[in-house]
């Protein structure tokens, strides 16, 4: 079994305490955090530096993963029968073959920052399924793979996109598919889509201008590669978002909203 790391860029030091360090399913691991609170720098170069100056005699799964994300399950057993000639995430976006329409796979929990407003994302997957980019709150690699592409994060990306363009690179240049790894985790972040994410967003599609493949984002469900494709499904998914809504409240009720307005409530779980 090759030994886990556990990668973070951290500012907010009691949230990274308790949901990644001190974290009752990831006390094998080896943790290894920068602290951005003295120096803001961008999160790729953070995850290059450690990348680096890594001893690769020893094999080891690399999970890089932020400060408020946590898990809720002992993964070990998962990545022992992982092909290690692929990248890993708990949630992914993909394209049907005949449809042309995105896809959320691997289902997480998100919250806020606070535990609240609790809801569930993306679709279960029973199998390790190729998606085409991860979210950034989670990425597995196997340290063998980066030796072997000497694979590295664009330092263009400071805070946004930087793990989909390490899935686009990946997949373009070595063949290495993206994979879901269903898990129990949770997001405590509901995201926050800034001018600096549309800024390194065109950076990332005039990098990417001539793929042929489609790829985008779950955040905003932005096109990255060929966007013309994405104008139906991004009309077709605000339509259906506006006319049905089910989340998770707070009290563990299942809410349904329909044209926006709370017309359901059901008790889920115990």
């Amino acid at each position: 079994m090759s030994e886990v790391v556990m990668i973070s860029v951290v500012r907010n030091f009691e949230m990274y305490e308790r949901l990644v360090k001190s974290n009752s399913f990831n006390q094998k691991a080896e943790f290894v955090v920068f602290d951005n609170n003295k120096e803001n720098i961008g999160i790729s170069a953070r995850y290059n530096s450690f990348l680096e100056n890594n001893d690769y005699s020893k094999d080891a799964w690399f999970i890089f993963c932020h400060e408020d994300w946590e898990l809720k399950e002992d993964i070990s057993s998962k990545l022992s029968n992982l092909d290690k000639n692929a990248l890993y995430g708990p949630i992914g976006v993909t394209f049907g073959k005949f449809w042309k329409l995105a896809t959320t796979k691997g289902e997480i929990t998100q919250s806020d920052k606070d535990g609240n407003d609790i809801s569930k994302q993306g679709h279960f997957v029973h199998t390790n399924e190729v998606v085409g980019t991860f979210d950034c709150q989670c990425l597995i690699v196997h340290s063998s793979l980066i030796k072997k592409y000497n694979l590295r994060f664009d330092e263009n990306l400071l805070f946004d996109l930087y793990v989909e363009d390490f899935c686009i690179n990946a997949r373009e240049k070595y063949d290495i598919c993206s994979k879901v790894l269903q898990m129990e985790c949770q997001h405590y972040s509901e995201g926050n889509i800034t001018d600096r994410f549309y800024k390194q967003l065109k950076y990332l599609r005039n990098k990417y201008k001539n793929v042929k493949a489609i790829y985008c984002t779950i955040a905003n469900a932005s096109a990255i590669s060929r966007p013309l494709l994405f104008s139906s499904y991004v009309f077709i998914r605000k339509v259906c978002r506006f006319f049905y809504q089910s989340k998770i409240t707070r009290k563990g009720n299942k809410l349904i909203k329909i044209f926006k307005l709370p017309m359901f409530q059901v008790r889920v779980g115990k």
